[in-house]
């Protein structure tokens, strides 16, 4: 573990907090707008949030049991269960992610301390740590706290949350043959090889499109010319 999660739940406890203030002003039929993400309303984040929420939780229980917990039973039951969740009013979606994000903070709050590295299993990466637990469910809801479209922006994250994803995004690119060099105010990140292509931009900006939640048109490139295509994270 690079920092123990409790060092870190400060940092959850505020993407939580400034989540709440966000899902607390929407308004009745908020909830049926169109999300960021394609084919998915604001009620389909917040259900996915309150079930990753869970999904957490129920690892570090398990863990904290003995057991090795499952995060999802599938994929598919995961995606049913969001559509299934999306079609609630506002006011039971907004519990639902309350209720479900306190439950993480109090399962992480009493979480042995020699049961961080205890196996959890993880959908689509399979058996990791539960220490994952803590900086997972901060990226999920700084990620989809813009995703929700309601007023936070990419300018909006956090600057050390920006720093450290963009030293994670770029490293995974690296690995799907993707090749550029990002010119930031203060730093230089190679893509690969770095390739011929210099893409210029403020840290947010330049993380935004990266992850599909910009067009990148804040940025600058280096020869001169449209941004490249990017293949999916996931």
């Amino acid at each position: 573990m690079a920092h123990p999660p409790t060092q870190l739940l400060p940092a959850l406890a505020t993407s939580i907090q400034t989540f709440r203030h966000t899902t607390d002003a929407l308004e009745d039929g908020d909830e049926r707008h169109p999300s960021l993400l394609p084919g998915w309303s604001r009620a389909h984040v917040l259900t996915h949030v309150a079930r990753s929420a869970d999904s957490r939780s129920g690892l570090l229980l398990a863990a904290r049991d003995g057991e090795v917990g499952l995060q999802y039973a599938s994929e598919e039951q995961r995606a049913r269960d969001i559509d299934s969740g999306a079609t609630r009013p506002l006011r039971a979606l907004r519990d639902d992610v309350e209720t479900a994000l306190d439950r993480l903070l109090t399962a992480v709050a009493e979480h042995p301390a020699d049961r961080w590295d205890a196996p959890g299993e993880w959908l689509g990466v399979g058996t990791r740590p539960v220490h994952r637990v803590v900086p997972s469910m901060r990226r999920e809801l700084e990620y989809h706290h813009v995703d929700l479209a309601a007023g936070y922006t990419p300018v909006d994250w956090p600057d050390v949350f920006v720093a450290e994803q963009l030293a994670s995004v770029t490293g995974k690119f690296g690995s799907r043959g993707v090749a550029l060099v990002v010119q930031l105010p203060d730093r230089v990140l190679r893509i690969g090889d770095g390739g011929q292509l210099r893409v210029t931009g403020d840290p947010a900006a330049v993380l935004a499109w990266l992850t599909g939640r910009s067009d990148g048109a804040a940025l600058r490139t280096d020869p001169p010319g449209p941004l490249p295509d990017l293949p999916p994270l996931a």
